[in-house]
């Protein structure tokens, strides 16, 4: 009797894992089946300078023509400055919100920022971008390269405000107290001590913000114009009207491209995890 229920249960286990595996393959091919597709149409040659859903044959052209493209270089371009100056922003303000997250002296404050870091990222984008421009419009600011920063910018502040704070906590009062004991002042004890153990995370942080701040669309859609416009913005854009396979190729440069910068932030972020190494003492 004790085996037959064994046996049974050994099923159902095998029959768990089995749904399990097979229902996580599902939500990988839903998630990357059509980032693989959009790399594999970027080598397809098309017809007449049209994506077609038959791969008609196989070419690299399509990666110069997206070079070539003026508006696509303008995109670029804009994006990468916008980016630049969100991340730069980001890391300024990121980092010493998620300091004081972590060591500001009162409670409320502490909890009132990590509630405002929160916010940051769990209030919806399309009401940040539709509360941004009508703001906009109300005051008469008009829509340009630094109205496209402030409106990207706070997502990033959050999100190296979240690694600076987990940096934070992971460090060694007793060496502040050490250097305060030998007459460091408080703004040498940051700028010795503090800072260049929590700088592996303000990197990793702003390679985030810079990445989030380059990929951003929605709030993006509604704070763009004709003269400056977005990468992801201007690839969407040009889904609406039959897209060149250059859009495709463009597309699987800025994947590539975000790939490494995550994985470079992932980097940094896992070596400022690392604990300092401890050399022993002389014996005298």
């Amino acid at each position: 009797m004790s085996r037959a229920r064994g046996f049974r249960r050994t099923v159902a286990e095998r029959c768990a894992d089995w749904g399990l595996s097979g229902w996580f393959v599902l939500a990988v091919a839903f998630l990357y089946g059509p980032i693989i597709a959009a790399i594999v149409y970027a080598f397809n040659l098309g017809v007449v300078n049209k994506q077609t859903a038959v791969i008609t044959g196989w070419t690299v052209q399509w990666f110069a023509a997206a070079w070539n493209d003026l508006s696509l270089r303008r995109a670029v371009e804009a994006s990468l400055v916008v980016s630049f100056w969100a991340a730069l922003i980001s890391v300024l303000i990121g980092s010493a919100l998620g300091y004081a997250m972590v060591r500001h002296p009162t409670l409320w404050v502490r909890r009132g920022l990590s509630g405002l870091t929160y916010t940051l990222l769990i209030v919806p984008e399309t009401v940040i971008g539709v509360s941004l421009l009508l703001t906009f419009a109300v005051t008469g600011v008009p829509l340009s390269t630094a109205s496209l920063i402030a409106g990207i910018t706070p997502m990033a502040i959050a999100v190296v405000a979240l690694i600076v704070r987990a940096r934070v906590l992971t460090l060694d009062r007793r060496v502040e107290e050490a250097a305060a004991d030998l007459g460091s002042s408080r703004f040498n004890t940051i700028r010795f001590i503090i800072l260049p153990q929590i700088l592996p995370a303000v990197v990793a942080g702003g390679v985030m913000a810079y990445t989030f701040s380059f990929d951003n669309l929605v709030v993006s859609a509604f704070l763009t114009t004709p003269q400056i416009n977005t990468l992801p913005v201007y690839l969407y854009g040009s889904l609406q009207y039959g897209p060149s396979p250059a859009v495709y190729a463009a597309a699987a440069d800025v994947f590539v491209a975000t790939l490494a910068m995550v994985g470079l932030a992932a980097l940094v972020f896992r070596l400022a995890r690392r604990p300092p190494v401890a050399f022993p003492s002389e014996e005298t």
